[in-house]
């Protein structure tokens, strides 16, 4: 990316972080006229430390896959330590935290939104202006999803439409004021912009860091799976699958090595990762022995994806091939969901047709067998198991929580500090996370019931 251009990007960023007056006085058009080719809109939508590698951790932070200990707990920041147990207020920094990351990347968006509107009469592609504007819907898309999954109740149709969601950011126009829709509202915006996303992606990027028509019907996939919408959910996990459906045989890897899962492996649909928070830094982050005893010993991923310290684990299977946290679509959880969705729909041998075409990947050579479910039900509870090991700390523990309890299975979340127990309750209004505090001084708008 050029100087020019990655000084723009810089500059939309600290527009969403800031809110300050003096960005905002600045006419928009004057920064947009550095945006009027092709090649400069690509270049924007190149810069993934801004639009890949800051999504939110929460889905991994509040989740159940780990635990600090008191001494790691009590050496934390406020903010941490508030996070860590659910807390009513303080769970974010001010000004750089996973609201401003989210709102950076819709800000992203929505200039190169504008920049093809206005540059569409100069620019003789309409092809490439349809490409460009599909990656923006993409991220945009992806980016109100990320935020409802964080600051809103659980998705419910009864409710929908009537509690509070997201602000729904549209156009460039930092001016306008962030006021919330409904939950309905959040989840139809994010669905309408990955569905324009999905016709003009390309079949094939040259990286996964750049979406593809597959990694947009992997989005509508995980967007439809939390609405809890599985007949469309498993569809667009189909359609996902059609595209790419590789898988990686990890009797391949060196599982013994500290990081032995490959970065932009073959199963990687869309490459992203999340911003690193206190609580789930590899060294602070132990592992839930409840999940760890949940595979067997011949699942290979026991070991890639853990390794002793002291008495306990911590996690070192990534997909970033290192400490970073990888949290994008892969052909293993387009799997996992389709075979969720059949299950649910009573086709329970296509179900396990699915889950074992994955598994036999994951097991040590010549010890695989089969996986056999005599009901709906019971090939359901053992995807929902291989669904949680498979994508551990991949920040969707969270969502499937929230999803799961929706569907009744009463998953209350605890931790012990200091002999005091915090709780969080199926049905809980803490599954909505409070807007961050300074978001709230300057926008007015409403904050999470607690």
């Amino acid at each position: 990316m050029n100087n020019r251009i990655k000084y723009f990007a810089a500059f939309l960023v600290i527009i969403a972080m800031t809110g300050c007056e003096k960005f905002l006085e600045e006419k928009p058009d004057q920064k947009l006229a550095t945006i009027t080719t092709i090649r400069d809109m690509q270049a924007v939508l190149d810069d993934y430390a801004t639009l890949n590698y800051t999504d939110p951790a929460m889905g991994e932070v509040c989740g159940d896959n780990y635990y600090m200990t008191d001494v790691v707990f009590n050496a934390r920041d406020e903010y941490d330590r508030n996070l860590y147990v659910w807390a009513s207020a303080n769970i974010f920094k001010p000004q750089y935290n996973a609201w401003t990351n989210i709102y950076a990347q819709v800000n992203v968006a929505n200039n190169i939104l504008q920049a093809v509107a206005d540059n569409s009469t100069i620019i003789n592609d309409n092809d490439a202006l349809a490409g460009i504007s599909a990656q923006a819907y993409f991220f945009r898309g992806r980016a109100f999803f990320n935020a409802l999954g964080i600051w809103s109740m659980p998705y419910n149709k009864a409710t929908a439409e009537t509690l509070p969601g997201i602000p729904l950011r549209l156009n460039a126009d930092f001016n306008e004021p962030s006021t919330r829709q409904s939950i309905a509202d959040g989840y139809d915006q994010a669905l309408a912009d990955l569905k324009k996303s999905a016709q003009f992606l390309p079949d094939v990027v040259p990286s996964p860091t750049r979406p593809s028509k597959a990694a947009a019907y992997g989005m509508l996939s995980r967007v439809y799976l939390q609405m809890r919408d599985y007949i469309a959910a498993g569809e667009y996990a189909d359609s996902c699958l059609r595209f790419q459906h590789r898988l990686l045989d990890y009797n391949t890897l060196t599982i013994t090595v500290n990081f032995p899962l490959p970065h932009l492996n073959e199963e990687v649909i869309f490459e992203s990762r999340v911003a690193t928070v206190g609580p789930i830094v590899q060294s602070r982050a132990l592992i839930n022995p409840v999940l760890y005893d949940m595979y067997h010993t011949d699942d290979l991923r026991k070991l890639a994806f853990f390794r002793a310290s002291g008495t306990s684990y911590i996690f070192k299977g990534s997909y970033q091939a290192g400490a970073t946290l990888f949290n994008g679509i892969t052909t293993a959880e387009m799997l996992l969901t389709r075979a969720e969705c059949k299950a649910r729909d009573g086709k329970v041998n296509e179900a396990l047709d699915d889950l074992n075409l994955l598994l036999q990947y994951r097991y040590r050579t010549g010890t695989f067998v089969p996986t056999l479910a005599t009901s709906s039900l019971e090939a359901l509870e053992i995807i929902k198991d291989e669904r949680r090991k498979e994508l551990a700390f991949r920040s969707m523990r969270w969502l499937d929580i929230k999803r799961y309890n929706e569907e009744g299975d009463g998953i209350t979340l605890s931790r012990t500090i200091d002999g005091k127990v915090y709780k969080l309750e199926p049905q809980s209004k803490g599954y909505a996370l409070p807007i961050p505090e300074d978001v709230i001084a300057l926008s007015g708008m409403q904050q999470n019931e607690r």
